[in-house]
């Protein structure tokens, strides 16, 4: 273990361009939207090359801010995060720049969703207990900012307020969570030790309560059953590329923020059990929510509470069992949901930013039909997506339900005969809404569908390298593999560091 500057590097440039976006933005005028994000772009690659060479040097590393104690502590699940964050951010900033996303105020909009990306950076970065708060907290506030963007729409205000009402709830109860431990711990917050100390303290009761005041306080984030009701309009009423922001990447770190303060906690607290029970009711809840939606937007909004059960899930089969490939599973489910969400909403953003230049904005399923003869980019790219998302191999979302469902099948006699079938009832109840996108997607023109532009190339090109991601990461499954068995076993690890 040795402390290094790189370590710091990316959370360094994510922040840094957070005041060098504002700063282009506020005062280049007529380019403000192309300078700010350029300068978002290539705070995004300097955090990414960072990471990548974090990646290939001996983990874990340290470094203590202002000369004392840990500041951040890089771990295989840090670099997991931190890829993910780059790359969907990366993703959003181009699509931003070329849609308009960002057009009424670049010097907010891009510092926001650097902000963002530096929450989760820091998510995975987190030495202790009250940092992975803070880092949680700094990616929650820009989202409740991204949501209502559109403050001239009275619904995307609406869809902001019950967003930030319910989780500045959850962030309150959260914290309180984080006190009941630090008082059961005699005082100890750092993962490296944290563990240890618990198991080591005597009496269930007052961590039974901690771990309940956490899941909770970080599953309206995630948007666990029944805590999720605020995602369908927040994904709804935001911009395109905010969508493919919260659903790629901030819901799953969300999740993964809360697993990473429940590894800490000893054998006895039944986590796994409680997982369980949140991530079967939150996919099947989810997938019965999403059937009949004919709103696109709306509909891919649905579909994400689903696939936050599957991840819970996972998790939850592995605490229950210790089985790793439950761990892998549910973290590669969150690499691939980054891929396929993320270019899912950016492609109906770019469709209907096409249709508003002819009919004003509509994302029903009728008034999308036949846009794939005319825009094969986007809708090709939704088609990928929804195909992914319904487990349909070879393509990404295909493996970490596989892996899900071999986890729950090595739990021994009926019940894990029963919670495999569980995930996949569910994948194949999620056909009964992801087919009709497809049929719409390809059906009959209209009018509007018969003439609309095609793709704009700023558009197409994050649309392109998110549906190839997902359809790589399917064929070659072993590339995502190395990166998350990594990061799953930190977690499955309990977090604690070998000297």
């Amino acid at each position: 273990m040795s402390g290094t500057y790189l370590a710091i590097v990316p959370l360094v440039a994510l922040f840094g361009g957070v005041f060098g976006t504002y700063l282009a933005g506020r005062y280049t005028r007529e380019r403000s939207t192309a300078w700010a994000g350029g300068i978002a772009v290539v705070s995004l690659l300097v955090a990414l090359a960072a990471t990548a060479l974090l990646w290939i040097r001996s983990l874990p590393i340290e470094y203590a801010l202002l000369g004392e104690g840990v500041g951040v502590r890089v771990t295989a699940l840090a670099v997991f995060l931190s890829s993910i964050s780059c790359l969907v951010g990366l993703a959003a900033t181009v699509h931003a720049t070329g849609s308009g996303d960002a057009e009424d105020a670049p010097e907010v909009y891009f510092p926001l969703v650097l902000a963002a990306a530096a929450g989760v950076v820091g998510i995975g970065f987190a030495a202790d207990l009250f940092s992975l708060y803070v880092f949680f907290e700094v990616m929650a506030v820009a989202t409740y900012a991204l949501v209502p963007f559109a403050v001239d729409r009275a619904t995307a205000v609406e869809a902001g307020i019950k967003y930030v009402v319910m989780n500045a709830a959850g962030s309150l109860l959260a914290i309180f969570g984080i006190s009941i431990v630090y008082a059961h711990s005699g005082g100890v917050l750092d993962f490296a030790t944290l563990s240890g100390e618990l198991a080591t303290t005597t009496g269930p009761g007052p961590l039974e309560a901690a771990v309940l005041f956490l899941v909770v306080g970080f599953g309206v984030k995630a948007a666990v059953v029944p805590l999720h009701t605020w995602l369908p309009d927040a994904y709804a009423e935001s911009p395109a590329s905010a969508s493919a922001l919260l659903a790629g990447l901030a819901t799953p770190a969300a999740i993964v923020a809360m697993i990473k303060a429940l590894a800490v906690v000893p054998d006895g607290v039944s986590v796994g059990l409680l997982l369980l029970v949140l991530g079967g009711l939150t996919m099947t809840v989810g997938n019965f929510l999403a059937l009949g939606q004919r709103d696109l937007k709306r509909l891919l909004a649905y579909s994400s509470i689903p696939h936050v059960g599957y991840i819970v899930f996972g998790f939850g089969v592995g605490f229950y069992g210790g089985f790793s490939v439950a761990f892998d599973g549910a973290l590669f489910h969150v690499l691939a949901n980054a891929f396929m969400k993320g270019g899912a909403f950016l492609a109906v953003g770019a469709i209907t930013y096409r249709l508003a230049e002819i009919e004003g904005e509509t994302r029903t399923l009728d008034a999308l039909s036949g846009v794939g003869y005319r825009m094969p980019v986007a809708a090709g790219a939704i088609a990928v997506a929804v195909l992914a998302l319904s487990g349909v191999p070879p393509l990404a979302g295909f493996w970490g339900k596989l892996f899900i469902v071999l986890g729950s099948a090595e739990i021994s006699g009926t019940v894990g005969v029963g919670l495999a079938l569980l995930v996949i009832g569910n994948s194949f109840l999620s056909l009964g809404y992801y087919l009709p996108v497809l049929g719409a997607l390809f059906g009959t023109p209209t009018d509007a569908t018969r003439v609309v532009d095609r793709t704009p190339v700023a558009l197409a090109v994050p649309i392109l390298a998110l549906t190839a991601g997902t359809i790589l990461l399917g064929l070659a499954p072993a590339f995502g593999l190395d990166l998350v068995g990594s990061a799953a076993d930190v977690l499955q690890g309990g977090l604690e560091v070998a000297p």
